[in-house]
């Protein structure tokens, strides 16, 4: 929340910034579980274990798909943050060039995260 004339105003950018730190700390857990079972299928491998053998095991892709799962709910978010910052540093004054240089994106970039709910 920002303090504005007569109250207090939603803080959008805040808002994403809290949620993409809610899903990166579950993303962190996750990753490092998908870690362990990364090292497990590598220790097989060396142990001589044919890759088939080692596809065939119980549950031993059930990491890839945790790994496609997480990057599903991580990139949302990131979106998210990336759209409600640029918007939040319109509405502070910067220029579009100047998110743009800040972000590392393009002019055009930073058009297309504003949208239709550019400040005038």
């Amino acid at each position: 929340m920002t303090e504005s004339e007569g109250g207090w105003e939603r803080d959008s950018a805040l808002e994403a910034l809290t949620s993409l730190s809610e899903v990166a700390t579950s993303s962190a857990d996750g990753l490092n579980a998908f870690r362990e079972e990364l090292l497990i299928i590598q220790d097989r491998r060396k142990l001589g274990w044919s890759w088939r053998r080692i596809a065939s095991a119980d549950g031993v892709l059930e990491p890839l798909s945790q790994a496609t799962s997480i990057l599903a709910e991580l990139g949302p978010a990131i979106g998210e943050f990336r759209r409600e910052l640029t918007r939040a540093l319109l509405d502070e004054g910067m220029k579009i060039t100047e998110i743009a240089n800040l972000l590392e994106v393009s002019r055009q970039r930073v058009s297309t995260l504003i949208g239709s709910k550019r400040s005038p």
